[in-house]
């Protein structure tokens, strides 16, 4: 069986990859459009025609036309016009599209392994295990989740050419990097991980010089993508942003180690965790282990280690600031935690053969089934706008989820089952005019047109959708 695994080639990896996404992953083809892809692909007129005015617009404005999150994401708004094109509006060719991404990432994954010296059978373990692990679910259902998935594709592109010698791998390598940043700014991060990958490679002092061209591609990035939707970052105080990494970030590693490893209850819009007098306790841990291993040189422990945290680092300013975590934000951390449990499997495998070694190995396939079989949960229990939110309000109070659930009551003729939603989001943001807004609809809708005239008459002078609301509400009742 070890031997078997060590002799395995290039397509025949490629193929364990593709037979087990398609058997974990083949329900998402039958999801429809989800959340953001109702604006970013049904209503988005923008991907209707290729032309210089529609190039112009994918560079200098946000996905959600100033309807949502300022997200600057142009490849995949490029990417979603290939799909429109080949696909109309039929969602089966957009998630097979996604799906492909996984795939790509999952044999990436394996080829940066063998790169790094791991050898067949562990780029085997981690490829068979990226492609079936329920964390990136969310981003399979949601087209919109494709400048994750496609992001992460080209900043692998661009690790594997960069930690190559020739000189034309490196051009390509920064093309790649450059096209990792227009799907998402995620990628930012990728020259620190490179680094860890030249030291982990024991790389000559020189390989670091490849660095600074990322570093120089970072800094027009950043210029287009201010000119287009604005600062990448808010303004926050240094004593908050220590606070947060001294006693949140360590729990937030614990949390997303976890849902990697026991991906069990996944859903949208996790509310940060809750702060206890134990944080020293998670600090200690995390930085007692980094130094352990420093120390004691496990070098394999300590690129997973480091890759996990680098990764999750871009996500961490969207954590403060909106106080949620999003379980698909550990997909391009899951291989520094993929690849040390693919390790030990190999180490089980390959060593000496006793009965308790030989049992903990074939615990792989029951591993994969279980992660298999929580995809297709996860798709039975979210496949629609509905049931996404509904199992999420199960676990979070998230007020986005709230008012995304109480717009779709409202749009499908519930308004009197909406109010509830939309009076909880007034409660905690009483300036919110959009949902201020909605919630005028919900009460005409149900019979109380001067609770729906009070709130439309203040806001319509700052929300132009209230003042045609209004007028045409004045209108009916000539």
């Amino acid at each position: 069986m070890t031997k078997g695994s060590q002799d395995l080639s290039r397509p025949y990896r490629l193929l364990a990859i593709v037979a087990l996404a398609l058997v974990a992953y083949w329900p998402t083809f039958q999801v429809g459009f989800l959340w953001d892809d109702h604006v970013m692909i049904e209503t988005n007129p923008a991907l209707r025609e290729w032309s210089w005015q529609t190039l112009k617009h994918d560079f200098t404005t946000d996905v959600f036309e100033g309807q949502g999150d300022p997200y600057f994401r142009p490849a995949a708004t490029l990417l979603s016009r290939v799909d429109f094109t080949l696909w109309g509006l039929k969602p089966f060719g957009y998630h097979v599209t996604n799906w492909i991404g996984h795939v790509l990432n999952a044999f990436l994954l394996q080829e940066l392994a063998i790169t790094l010296g791991f050898g067949n059978l562990v780029a085997l373990l981690v490829g068979c295990l990226f492609a079936v692990n329920p964390i990136p679910v969310e981003q399979l259902m949601i087209v919109g989740g494709r400048a994750e998935i496609f992001s992460l594709t080209f900043v692998l592109i661009s690790f594997l050419l960069l930690l190559r010698d020739e000189r034309w791998s490196w051009v390509v390598g920064y093309t790649a990097f450059a096209t990792a940043l227009l799907f998402k700014e995620s990628a930012l991060i990728a020259p620190l991980v490179l680094a860890t990958l030249y030291a982990y490679k024991k790389a000559k002092p020189s390989t670091y010089g490849r660095l600074l061209p990322c570093f120089a591609l970072i800094i027009p990035y950043l210029a287009l993508r201010d000119h287009a939707v604005g600062p990448l970052l808010p303004s926050m105080s240094m004593r908050y942003l220590m606070k947060f990494y001294i006693e949140a970030f360590p729990k937030v590693l614990f949390l997303y180690a976890r849902l990697i490893l026991i991906p069990w209850n996944l859903h949208s819009h996790r509310m940060m965790p809750h702060l206890s007098h134990a944080w020293p306790l998670a600090l200690a841990i995390w930085t007692g282990a980094i130094i352990f291993l420093i120390r004691k040189k496990h070098p394999v422990v300590l690129l997973g280690f480091t890759w996990f945290i680098l990764m999750l680092l871009p996500k961490t300013p969207i954590m403060i600031y909106g106080n949620f975590m999003l379980d698909h934000w550990a997909y391009t951390a899951s291989f520094g935690i993929i690849l040390l449990l693919a390790v030990g499997y190999a180490a089980l495998w390959k060593g000496r053969h006793t009965r308790i070694r030989y049992g903990l190995g074939l615990s792989l396939f029951p591993l994969l089934i279980f992660w298999a079989l929580l995809v297709h949960l996860n798709v039975a229990l979210r496949g629609t706008d509905e049931t996404m939110y509904r199992w999420a309000l199960h676990f979070t109070t998230s007020h986005p989820i709230k008012y995304n659930l109480g717009v779709l009551l409202l749009t499908t003729g519930r308004a009197q089952e909406a109010i509830p939603y939309f009076e909880d989001v007034r409660a905690a943001y009483p300036e919110d005019n959009r949902n201020l807004h909605a919630l005028a609809r919900a009460y005409w809708e149900t019979g109380h047109p001067k609770i729906a005239l009070d709130l439309l008459e203040r806001i319509q002078a700052v929300y132009p959708p209230a003042f045609q609301s209004l007028q045409t509400i004045k209108a009916s009742r000539r």
